[in-house]
C-alpha cells in the first residue's frame, strides 16, 4: 500500500515540475522546504542514520527537479551542481550560528547556562550518548 501512495506522490511531483518554471521550484526550495527541514536543526544532536536520511528526503524533491528519476544513475553531488544547491552543510552553519549567539549572551541565560552545564555523579553503563559540542 505505501509504495502505491509513494509511486502516485512521485508522479504528482513530476507533472507539477513538468507544469513550473525551475527558478519558482528553487524559490520553494530555499523558502518553504528547506527551513521545514531544518527548523530547529541547530539543537539537534544528529547521529549519520539521521543525517542521511534528511538528505534523501532532500533528493527525493530534487531528483525530479532536475528531471532525472532514481534509475538514471545520478549522484547526489551531480544533482546538486546542476541546480546550484549546497547540500547538508546547512546544519553545520546553523550550529555555528547558535554558538556565536550563546558567546555573545549574557552570563545569566538559560541557554548559556545549559550549554556549560556538567552533571555531578557518576554516568551510566554503556557509550557516552551524543553531545551537541561534540559535534560541532
Amino acid at each position: 500500500m505505501s509504495e502505491i501512495k509513494e509511486n502516485s506522490v512521485t508522479v504528482w511531483v513530476f507533472i507539477f515540475f513538468k507544469k513550473v518554471r525551475t527558478e519558482t521550484i528553487l524559490k520553494i526550495h530555499n523558502t518553504l522546504v528547506l527551513p521545514t527541514f531544518l527548523y530547529g536543526s541547530e539543537n539537534w544532536t544528529l547521529t549519520d542514520l539521521q543525517r542521511r536520511r534528511i538528505e534523501a528526503a532532500e533528493m527525493k524533491l530534487l531528483r525530479p527537479l532536475a528531471g532525472y528519476t532514481f534509475y538514471d544513475h545520478k549522484t547526489n553531488d551531480y544533482i546538486r551542481l546542476e541546480i546550484r544547491i549546497t547540500g547538508t552543510d546547512k546544519i553545520d552553519e546553523c550550529r555555528r550560528n547558535w554558538l556565536s549567539h550563546l558567546q555573545r549572551m549574557p552570563q545569566n541565560r538559560i541557554p548559556l547556562i545549559s550549554y556549560h552545564y556538567r552533571p555531578q555523579g557518576r554516568r551510566t553503563i554503556g557509550r557516552p550518548k551524543n553531545r551537541w559540542r561534540e559535534q560541532l
